[in-house]
């Protein structure tokens, strides 16, 4: 009766282990994978305000542009159609509008 005992005892003893080291391989890859997304993130963040900066940066570039009498349709075609007639009149709002869109 004691061996039977003490079996079920280490039996026991060895799936609790198993299980706490499986719970603390899930929580350390769930911290990995939380740090790649807070890095992601914070890329994603900061690409994000650069790309507003340089299209309000562009917008201001175009209403330059149409001050000195330029149309729109002048624009993209003096910067040999690096952009559209649409784009160009995007990127000429953001700056009209303080760069609120």
């Amino acid at each position: 009766m004691t061996d039977a005992r003490t079996s079920g005892q280490s039996i026991r003893r060895a799936a609790r282990q198993a299980a706490i080291a499986a719970q603390a391989k899930r929580r350390a890859q769930a911290a990995e994978r939380d740090k790649r997304l807070d890095a992601a993130a914070l890329t994603l963040i900061v690409a994000l305000r650069e790309r507003d900066a340089l299209e309000r940066q562009a917008g201001a570039a175009i209403s330059a542009m149409l001050a000195d009498g330029l149309t729109l349709a002048d624009v993209v075609t003096w910067i040999d159609g690096e952009t559209t007639l649409k784009e160009a009149s995007r990127l000429a709002e953001l700056d009209a509008d303080g760069g609120r869109s």
